[in-house]
């Protein structure tokens, strides 16, 4: 909260008023309402969804390319964070039921579009809507026998 009067801590850019106006402040309001559309208190961290889990290189896997991912515990639902528009692969075994329907979720604009139902066995390779750098996504997976609202919508 650095202002005018005040000493900076942690090498802030701008004052918190200049701040707050930022396009990436008024984005918050996607990611909340993306992570609200599903079941939160079973929520894990789980990168091994990404299939490698590691990279070697740079891209992705490390650094500003670093694919991150979570999961409900009991896998009705995944979500993957792609900060760059690249393909990757998905391990779909870690997700419930026999099908996953699958959507990509656009965290700049909070559009969520569904772009089908995939089997959840073995590993399967997604491409970002938009690709190139700056482009970042969210790759929804859902148990296709769950009732989960489109991502980003609040359930009913």
């Amino acid at each position: 909260m650095w202002a005018p009067g005040r000493q900076p801590i942690n090498g802030p850019l701008m004052y918190w008023r200049e701040a707050i106006d930022q396009p990436g402040a008024a984005q918050m309001q996607h990611g909340r309402r993306l992570l609200e559309s599903r079941p939160f208190l079973t929520r894990i961290p789980d990168d091994s969804i990404i299939a490698p889990e590691r990279e070697k290189n740079s891209v992705p896997g490390a650094g500003r390319y670093r694919l991150v991912a979570t999961r409900d515990r009991s896998g009705s639902y995944a979500m993957v964070y792609v900060p760059v528009g690249r393909k990757f692969k998905v391990h779909m075994d870690k997700l419930s039921g026999s099908k996953a329907k699958a959507w990509w979720f656009n965290p700049r604009t909070g559009e969520a579009k569904a772009i089908g139902e995939f089997p959840t066995a073995g590993e399967r390779e997604f491409t970002p809507p938009d690709l190139g750098e700056m482009l970042d996504y969210v790759l929804v997976l859902d148990d296709a026998s769950q009732p989960f609202p489109p991502p980003g919508a609040l359930a009913k």
